[in-house]
């Protein structure tokens, strides 16, 4: 009864706001799977990122109250949107081969690889108890990606680089990133995500690849394709879903505290089985089911624990500057 009692309005507010956020996420993602079909990872990089930096312009002009979108600092934003950037595009480059589920579960234990980077660069302290759930999530991906088996696949380990790269993003923000806004973050991120775009679609050609390699994986070694007029428009449109996520997270952050609603997040991997099912039919086997629900439960008992969003929000100038060692150590 206590507990239920604690469940104000503000956190049944926040918990929307975040679910509606995970829901916004997962449509951004089943709109790339969609994608690969008919396009590449360099054309939706360029046209996505160039489509989020409009809307972040617009958002800032119409809502921003002063926000600002260029960093105090290029150094380290650039840093963080090099690994940023890796992550997304290890990500997008394994929908090509995985379903989005598998994809989404492995790349689910950024929060649990940041949890081991914080104890190891940041001095963070990490007990037992973390320690173990950190053990169970990983034991989960080798559930869900079974190496040896005849079902493995090599791109599999794809989301788990990009977990790596996120996490390494995120240790980078919360090192040398604490005082940028995070439009300002974003909208490095989003320069650099687009030029590399930019750069493959210039540059692919020039390689010559081979076209027995350009048909095994059109999305990746393609420069360029003519793309169908949904496929144009759900590229667009992930733009649209990313901010909406980011603008949703934010204002949860804000009404609550993060260790009530950060394992909300995880709702992303309840809705992206039933997105997959309604569009492709597709049902996870009991080892994939069970790899998520020890990835998820890891990780929710992390963010629990820590108190810290799986994705990074917003740094508002009201919040407490962030210091090495200030979680405690269970």
């Amino acid at each position: 009864m206590q507990a239920i009692s604690r469940l104000s309005s503000g956190s049944i507010g926040a918990i929307g706001l975040i679910l509606i956020a995970m829901t916004g996420f997962a449509m951004q993602d089943i709109a790339v799977k969609l994608v690969t079909a008919d396009s590449t990872l360099w054309q939706l990089m360029f046209v996505r990122s160039t489509a989020t930096l409009g809307l972040m312009v617009f958002v800032v002009a119409v809502l921003g109250r002063g926000t600002s979108l260029v960093p105090q600092r290029w150094g380290w934003p650039l840093v963080r949107a090099t690994f940023m950037c890796g992550a997304y595009l290890l990500f997008y480059a394994s929908l090509s081969e995985l379903t989005v589920t598998v994809a989404a579960a492995t790349f689910y234990t950024g929060p649990l690889i940041i949890s081991l980077l914080g104890a190891a660069i940041l001095a963070e302290p990490i007990g037992p108890r973390r320690i173990a759930a950190v053990v169970i999530g990983f034991a989960g991906v080798l559930v869900i990606v079974r190496p040896g088996a005849d079902e493995f696949q090599l791109a599999s380990l794809m989301p788990l680089g990009a977990a790596l790269c996120y996490a390494s993003g995120t240790i980078v923000t919360r090192w040398r990133c604490r005082e940028e806004a995070n439009f300002a973050l974003s909208l490095v991120h989003n320069l650099l995500y687009a030029n590399i775009g930019m750069l493959g679609v210039l540059i692919l050609p020039l390689l010559h690849v081979p076209e027995a390699a350009k048909a095994e994986f059109p999305f990746l070694l393609n420069a360029w394709m003519e793309v169908s007029a949904l496929s144009a428009l759900l590229m667009v449109l992930t733009a649209g879903t990313h901010l909406l996520g980011i603008l949703c997270t934010v204002s949860a952050y804000q009404m609550e505290d993060a260790s009530r609603i950060a394992p909300f997040e995880y709702a992303y991997l309840a809705i992206i089985p039933v997105l997959e099912f309604v569009i492709w039919d597709h049902v996870p086997d009991h080892w994939t089911m069970l790899g998520i629900g020890m990835i998820a439960i890891a990780g929710i008992f992390v963010a629990w624990r820590e108190g810290r969003p799986v994705r990074p929000r917003i740094q508002t100038p009201d919040k407490e500057p962030w210091t090495p060692g200030s979680q405690d150590g269970t």
